[in-house]
């Protein structure tokens, strides 16, 4: 069946089948075709050499501040800084790294001895094989600060999903936690119980997916997909996490802890609460998901001296980021390692109330 053409055709057909057909095959399209299939390669190559030379550029304009220690293997990077007891430890979120702590550790560092560090994979740290799983990350935190000569007692502080990380840590080695400060931190059942979280991280989880390919090929790089995260940290820090935000082994790592997330969430609920230790939960206020200040005052409830306070204008990630805000999280350490200071030897972990 011919079927008229609406307009004049070039080349003489008077029918679309006819054009089309004579078009699909016609040694220009052919031409065309071969081009296209030659050029993808050639930009993915093209993304590739970008993407490593600009990682060996951030690896030699961005050496580690802090030092690299050996645990099981695995060269893990840790600061520390500040003088006193008890010392505060901080814990980042998913894909999170030392550098997000620009603001918050040389303010603690004033009144108490302060450790920050990378997870393995993430930041400084070197890579590990081995499975992602809370206890193992809160074993290998515990070799280190017990390799770098920070001795308990410990005050945890936990972002994001560093909060579950630290609940694990007092839950396996009680009588060496003081206190603890949960800042905006995850509920291990978010996402069973709020159908608006779920669709968040389940959007989340998934673009995590693609990203270290994105990454490896320089996209993440070139779009400054991840920036965001270090806006408004110290002006090092904030370079120094636009680099690692766009370096595939960082990226992938994160993808490997967001895989476990359900592990680490079943993790959680098999610990006991705090009893009397001192607790400071700290929770954004803009951006603020249905069913999230539920889950936030449930989180306080975990001792029986705590404490919460709600940041306006701060968000998941600026909750850190953002001097003012930052500033807010300094003040809840203080009163936690205050708290913890008053506290009489012995007394500080009772069973929870009844």
């Amino acid at each position: 069946m011919k079927i008229a053409a609406p307009f004049p055709l070039p080349g003489g057909p008077d029918n679309l089948y006819e054009y089309c057909v004579s078009h699909r095959f016609s040694p220009d399209v052919k031409r065309r075709s071969r081009l296209f299939t030659a050029i993808i390669p050639c930009l993915t190559g093209i993304g590739s050499l970008y993407q490593a030379v600009a990682t060996e550029r951030d690896r030699r304009a961005h050496p580690p501040p802090g030092r690299l220690v050996d645990i099981d293997g695995c060269r893990l990077h840790v600061q520390t800084s500040g003088r006193g007891l008890p010392s505060v430890v901080l814990e980042s979120g998913l894909g999170g790294m030392s550098s997000a702590w620009g603001w918050i550790q040389p303010e603690t560092a004033k009144f108490s001895r302060v450790v920050s560090y990378d997870r393995a994979g993430l930041g400084w740290s070197g890579p590990d094989p081995a499975p992602k799983t809370a206890a193992l990350a809160v074993r290998r935190l515990r070799s280190v600060l017990l390799g770098t000569r920070v001795p308990p007692p410990y005050v945890l502080v936990g972002h994001s999903m560093g909060g579950l990380l630290i609940r694990v840590f007092a839950d396996l080695f009680p009588d060496e936690v003081a206190g603890m400060v949960l800042l905006d931190a995850v509920h291990p059942d978010q996402h069973l119980r709020s159908a608006a979280i779920e669709t968040h991280m389940r959007t989340g989880f998934r673009l995590l997916k693609a990203v270290p390919l994105l990454a490896r090929l320089g996209y993440v790089r070139l779009t400054g997909l991840f920036d965001a995260w270090g806006e408004g940290l110290p002006a090092r820090q904030a370079a120094e996490s636009e680099a690692f935000l766009s370096s595939y082994q960082h990226l992938k790592t994160t993808l490997d802890e967001s895989l476990a997330w359900e592990t680490i969430c079943a993790e959680v609920r098999g610990t006991c609460g705090l009893g009397n230790t001192p607790l400071a939960v700290v929770t954004a206020g803009k951006d603020v998901l249905p069913g999230q200040p539920e889950l936030q005052s449930e989180l306080a409830l975990l001792s029986s001296d705590s404490v919460h306070f709600v940041v306006k204008g701060a968000d998941h990630v600026t909750l850190v980021s953002r001097r003012e805000h930052a500033l807010t999280v300094v003040q809840a350490i203080r009163h936690v390692v205050e708290r913890a200071n008053a506290m009489r030897p012995g007394t500080r972990r009772q069973p929870p109330p009844q």
